[in-house]
Formats: structure tokens, C-alpha cells, sequence
């Protein structure tokens, strides 16, 4: 019990890295890209439903009358929030040093897999039921304004988000794997190469490489016939 909860002590600190080093880390980092337009996609989807959602001067559902516009608000809300905490992970990546404890790296990815896959499953089944419910939809016809293109959208839009989400877990797997083989995960950087044009220290050292066409140093001799 003591060596397992020493093994899952969460002693970080932050990298002595200076802050052009952070933000070049950050502007190449896919999993920031991808989450922003996860939180435009969700903002489109609540935002068109929560608007245009309901009928006139009633709370009646577009979608035929439904649950749908609840549900794809509570979705859009919950993705948008669940994206910004997990930029903030992203974040804490690169300015964290996660060598003193790398199993801690592992769960938080783990955890962005998992959550992240479940919503991809979430935003799979907001674009059935909408799509579905759009469908079945008799709009009335007298004269009232119907808001088929912000309808559309949400539905559009919810079908773009499994996209986005299942590029998260797709990236996240991609780290998870790198660190599973010991090279570095996301906000790892890249190794630098030693001084002296890119040669390492045995190559510098001398005696240690071909000198004189032979190993050690020693002049070359033709061989006697």
C-alpha cells in the first residue's frame, strides 16, 4: 500500500523552460487547435438550439416536439466546459515537469481518453436523435418563421463534433503510446542536439572513430602482398 501510494505522489514542478520555449510548445501542439474548434462546434450547437430551438412563445421543441433540444444544449454545454478544463491539461504539459512522477502524465491521458471518447459517443447519439426528430418534424403552415437553417446547423454541426472528439482520443492514443515506449509525450519538446554541428560526444572524442582510414587513430598501411 505505501509503495503504491508513493508511486502516485503527485510531487510536480513546473520546467525550467523560458517562455518563447513554452509558447512554441503550446502554438505546435495539435491537441490546442483541436480543442478550439471543439469549443466552436459546441458553442454553434447550443447556441443555435438554445436561440432558434423553440417554437415561438412557447417552450415547444422544434424537433418535433421533443427532448432533442434539451439534450443537444446539455450536450453543447458540457463538451464546451469539458474542453476548456482539458485545455488547461494541455497546458500544465508543457509547463510541468512530470519527470518526478510520470505515472500522474499517464493517468491525465488516460482520463482525456476516456472522457473524451464518452462524449464522442454523446455527440453520436445528439446527431441521431436530432437528425431523427428534424425528420419527423410536420412544421405548420401558416405564417410562422420557421428557423430551418439554425435547425440544420445544430444537426450539422453535431455530426462535424464526432469529428473533433474522436480526433482527441485519436491524438491522446498517439501520446499515450509514446510515453508507453519512453519517448516523450505531449509537451515533451524535442531532444536537442549536442553542440558541434549535431555530433555526439563519442564522435567528438578522439580515438573513437575513424581517424587515418583505421579505428584508434593509427595511420593506414597498405597491407603487404
Amino acid at each position: 500500500m505505501s509503495s503504491a501510494t508513493a508511486n502516485f505522489n503527485v510531487n510536480v514542478k513546473l520546467r525550467n523552460d523560458s517562455p518563447e520555449r513554452v509558447l512554441k510548445e503550446l502554438a505546435i501542439s495539435p491537441l490546442i487547435y483541436i480543442r478550439l474548434v471543439g469549443i466552436l462546434f459546441s458553442i454553434i450547437v447550443f447556441g443555435c438550439v438554445a436561440d432558434k430551438g423553440y417554437e415561438p412563445n412557447s417552450n415547444v421543441c422544434w424537433y418535433n416536439g421533443s427532448h432533442a433540444c434539451n439534450f443537444a444544449i446539455a450536450i453543447g454545454v458540457i463538451a464546451f466546459l469539458l474542453c476548456l478544463a482539458f485545455l488547461v491539461k494541455d497546458v500544465l504539459y508543457v509547463v510541468v515537469d512530470f519527470t518526478a512522477n510520470p505515472n500522474l502524465k499517464k493517468v491525465l491521458i488516460v482520463a482525456d481518453i476516456c472522457a473524451n471518447g464518452l462524449w464522442a459517443f454523446f455527440w453520436f447519439v445528439c446527431f441521431c436523435y436530432t437528425a431523427d426528430q428534424l425528420r419527423r418534424t410536420t412544421f405548420p403552415t401558416q405564417e410562422i418563421s420557421v428557423p430551418y437553417g439554425s435547425l440544420r446547423a445544430a444537426v450539422a454541426f453535431s455530426f462535424f463534433a464526432i469529428l473533433v472528439w474522436v480526433a482527441i482520443v485519436a491524438v491522446n492514443v498517439f501520446y499515450l503510446f509514446r510515453i508507453i515506449r519512453g519517448s516523450d509525450g505531449p509537451g515533451g519538446g524535442f531532444a536537442a542536439f549536442p553542440e558541434g554541428g549535431g555530433q555526439s560526444d563519442s564522435e567528438q572524442q578522439p580515438g573513437s572513430g575513424y581517424q587515418g582510414g583505421q579505428e584508434g587513430g593509427a595511420p593506414y598501411s597498405a597491407p603487404e602482398y
